[in-house]
């Protein structure tokens, strides 16, 4: 099963998006809006649309969650090993390389508040995104900030510059286990996928079925299939 279009969900509405363009969107899971033109709907179409849409804001938010939950752990180990290390400019280096790498991976699930973003992908893709490009981009932002870490100790330590910081006190981790650490993090929130890959493929099944339910009952709505069997 899989999305073909990118879906944005806020408290208020859901936009099913193609290039970042909005096809239609449900406004308060009542009012549906197709190509920005306000649809009259009967109360048995107004019904079958909120068991779309809740069922929408049931499941992408759980999905976008384990991704974004696993990027931000590997994060986390990478970015405790940059506090209180270096000096202002070194660490808003570091810094900047971590944003880059986060927009670059996660440009297809996105997590804000009570906002939440899936990109066109299927449950097969969102696993070996999980088991493969994640894992990899993490593990080389790991090498490299590292690398950086120990390149600016050394650098301190041959010219004694004053700006330098360094809490004597951390427990430094060689880059092989702080990847390990990553992975091992990685690992779990994968199989927390996996675990759950029956029961969101059911789920996606039957939003399917409902979403044939309601293009049958607005017509316009059969020319942007959202939910698709891959």
């Amino acid at each position: 099963m899989a999305f073909r279009h990118g879906i944005l969900i806020s408290p208020d509405q859901i936009r099913i998006q193609t290039a970042d363009r909005t096809q239609y969107q449900i406004n308060n899971d009542q009012q549906l809006f197709i190509q920005g033109e306000l649809q009259q709907l009967s109360a048995e179409d107004i019904r079958v649309l909120q068991k779309y849409s809740h069922g929408m804001r049931k499941f992408v938010p759980q999905v976008v969650g384990i991704a974004v939950d696993s990027m931000e752990l590997g994060l986390q180990a990478i970015e405790s090993m940059l506090v209180g290390v270096g000096n202002k400019a070194q660490q808003e280096e570091w810094q900047a390389l971590v944003r880059e790498t986060t927009y670059q991976i996660m440009s297809r699930f996105v997590r804000s508040g009570e906002h939440f973003y899936l990109a066109p992908q299927s449950l097969n893709e969102m696993d070996a995104f999980l088991h493969g490009e994640l894992k990899e981009n993490l593990n080389n932002l790991a090498k490299n900030t590292v690398g950086a870490v120990w390149q600016a100790l050394r650098d301190a330590l041959q010219q004694t510059d004053d700006n330098f910081e360094l809490n004597d006190s951390r427990d430094w981790q060689p880059v092989e286990q702080l990847v390990d650490k990553i992975n091992l993090g990685l690992d779990a929130k994968a199989d927390e996928l996996e675990a759950k890959s029956a029961l969101f493929c059911n789920r996606l099944v039957e939003l399917d079925q409902i979403e044939t339910q309601l293009q049958q009952r607005v017509p316009g709505l059969a020319a942007y299939d959202v939910v698709i069997a891959k």
